[in-house]
């Protein structure tokens, strides 16, 4: 049986090559996105759609990191906890300047759990929350949390966030957007309705 071909740029079947809806965009701060191998070759993966945009960004893969591969001085994590504090609050006290890096963990809230317990360095960084506006569209996966978002997603809502920039990160959600629809058009109606749809209100899960 012969092997699907791939885009050697975006990883993804080229049947489903999101190439064409990517637009490059300069950002000012670097992000650095920790990718769970499982992660690597999902067709709904979302991380490298911020790999293949923006300007200032690197996609590692594995499940453990070099702590010396980061400038841990000038570092936040984005993750969800007690201990998170809010952007406005670090962009207030000067904690973040142009050189400030940013963690993002790619990967289900268990892997990217995972993640963080499996590298002790990422847990000794201070954490950041993002202000999100509403709900994950992300309408073919589903998350135990309720805040759950793609990594994409929570690029997007970062860097808009610390840019005080709505629009200009928009085409990242195009791009995922367009993934979206195609994977959704390319399955069986009652496959979609079955596992993603909410039969009473006929809306996502």
């Amino acid at each position: 049986m012969s092997k699907r071909a791939i885009c050697c740029q975006c990883n993804k079947a080229l049947s489903a090559c999101i190439c064409a809806s990517i637009c490059a965009l300069d950002n000012q701060h670097f992000l650095h996105i920790l990718q769970d191998p499982s992660e690597q070759n999902k067709a709904i993966g979302t991380a490298r759609i911020l790999d293949l945009s923006l300007s200032r960004v690197k996609l590692s893969t594995g499940d453990l990191f070099d702590p010396t591969d980061f400038d841990l001085d000038n570092t936040f994590l984005v993750f969800p906890d007690d201990q998170a504090l809010s952007l406005p609050t670090l962009q207030e006290s000067q904690q973040i300047d142009v050189n400030t890096q940013f963690i993002l963990l790619d990967g289900s809230w268990k892997k990217a759990y995972k993640l963080l317990m499996n590298n002790p360095f990422l847990q000794a960084l201070p954490k950041v929350m993002i202000n999100v506006a509403g709900k994950s569209t992300y309408r073919i996966r589903k998350s135990p949390r309720e805040d759950g978002l793609s990594t994409v997603e929570a690029g997007y809502y970062l860097l808009s966030e610390l840019e005080n920039d709505e629009n200009k990160f928009t085409p990242l959600l195009n791009s995922f957007n367009k993934m979206i629809d195609f994977q959704i058009a390319s399955m069986p109606a009652e496959i979609y309705q079955k596992h993603y749809l909410d039969p009473s209100k006929g809306e996502n899960v």
